[in-house]
Parts: structure tokens; sequence; C-alpha cells
């Protein structure tokens, strides 16, 4: 479930690109992928992109001394796409469903609101945990948890 409210979006066209390693991302994929509609801005939209890109960038830092792409680390293509690109792509789009659905929880202050806001807190708690499963994926790490008691 993603931050769906009133309003309409027309395409931003807008792609962000990093370095030369990672790919571009377009706010109109993380857009129709995180079902989020004109409610929120494309300047917002691209401030919370940017953050995760920064933040996902700065956590496979140690994968760009291994290629000269992140494309070059695949190991299958998925739909054509190198699938090292897929799960790049899932750990942006979903730390910004994170956040949107974070930061836009509140906005509505009435009862209503109060128990969408804690209908999203799952929602949330999920998009960060497969944003770290598609991170540790890329990395070649196991997504297990273990808890000692």
């Amino acid at each position: 479930m993603g931050f769906s409210a009133n309003g309409n979006t027309t395409p931003s066209n807008i792609t962000i690109s990093s370095t030369d390693f990672f790919p571009s991302i377009s706010l109109d994929e993380i857009r129709s992928f995180v079902r989020i509609d004109g409610a929120v801005s494309d300047a917002r939209l691209k401030q919370v992109t940017l953050e995760e890109i920064i933040d996902v960038n700065r956590l496979l830092n140690k994968l760009v001394s291994s290629a000269s792409s992140l494309a070059e680390l695949a190991t299958a293509k998925v739909d054509g796409k190198p699938d090292t690109e897929i799960l790049y792509f899932s750990a942006i789009s979903n730390g910004v469903a994170a956040k949107v659905n974070e930061q836009y929880r509140s906005y509505d202050t009435s009862t209503s609101g109060n128990k969408n806001a804690k209908e999203l807190t799952p929602t949330i708690d999920e998009s960060r945990r497969n944003k770290q499963w598609a991170i540790k994926q890329l990395l070649g790490q196991s997504h297990t948890t273990v808890e000692l008691i």
C-alpha cells in the first residue's frame, strides 16, 4: 500500500543521475511503483529520492571498486534488465515509499487520519525491510536476522 490521496499527476520526465556506476532513476517510475499521486509534489518527491540515492549509494560504496557499473555485477537479466539494476531500483523506491508514507501519515489529524496513520506503520516497516533486503542482496549477503536470546 503506497501513499495515495487526491491529486492527479502529469509525467515529470525527471531523471536523476548520480555517478556513472549507478543507474539513473526516473521519478515517474518511482511515482508509479510506490503509487504516489499528485498530493506529493515533484519537488518533494525529487528531494526524497535524492536522499535515498545518497543513502543507498553510500551503503553500496564497496561495490564501486569491483566494476565500472552496477550492471557489470549482474548475475542474470530479468525482463531484459540486469538483476542488479532491478535490486537497486527496489532499494531506492522502497526507501522513498517509507519516507513518503512516514512524512504524510500525520497529514490528516482527524480520528480517521489517526486510524490511517496506524494502518501505515506496517507499510513503512515493510518498505524499510524491502530496502534493506535489496541492499543485502546486492552486497551478496543473506537477509536473515538472527537474535540471540
